[in-house]
């Protein structure tokens, strides 16, 4: 199963260099560095299809926490490019992209759906063998 927290990281990496953003993917610690991102997973929705095929459609709030003046123009700024940051991941297209400002704080919604298979248990790898030989032909 891909690690979509991690591709949203690495997302964001691309344009907010680590040195000036903090990427919070857990809890948010007290005292906390602004500017900085928080990645909060809201829920997955798992609906199983035929063939030991499952679909996972993970939801995700990803928070942007500004810092100094004019918060909620730096939230509509960093909205306008989150839009093209995580519609598209490495391995991975987002729908249902949205975003809100509460609080002085960006919101920005997305989700992102993958199919899993799942191997049963008794699978195990078969043996091969194989014969060779030269044959020698006249000439």
């Amino acid at each position: 199963m891909i690690d979509v927290i991690k591709e949203i990281c690495n997302a964001l990496r691309t344009q907010y260099p680590e040195e000036q953003y903090d990427v919070y993917t857990e809890e948010i610690e007290q005292g906390f560095t602004e500017p900085c991102f928080a990645i909060h997973q809201l829920r997955a929705d798992v609906t199983p299809y035929p063939n030991r095929r499952t679909e996972i459609v993970q939801h995700f709030d990803v928070r942007f926490f500004p810092k100094g003046e004019r918060p909620r123009e730096q939230c509509r700024r960093v909205a306008e490019t989150l839009v093209f940051l995580l519609r598209q991941l490495a391995s991975l297209r987002g729908t249902g992209l949205n975003w809100e400002i509460t609080d002085d704080v960006l919101h920005f919604f997305v989700s992102y759906r993958q199919f899993v298979r799942e191997l049963p248990e008794e699978y195990r790898m078969e043996v091969l063998q194989l014969k060779t030989s030269v044959a020698e032909t006249e000439g």
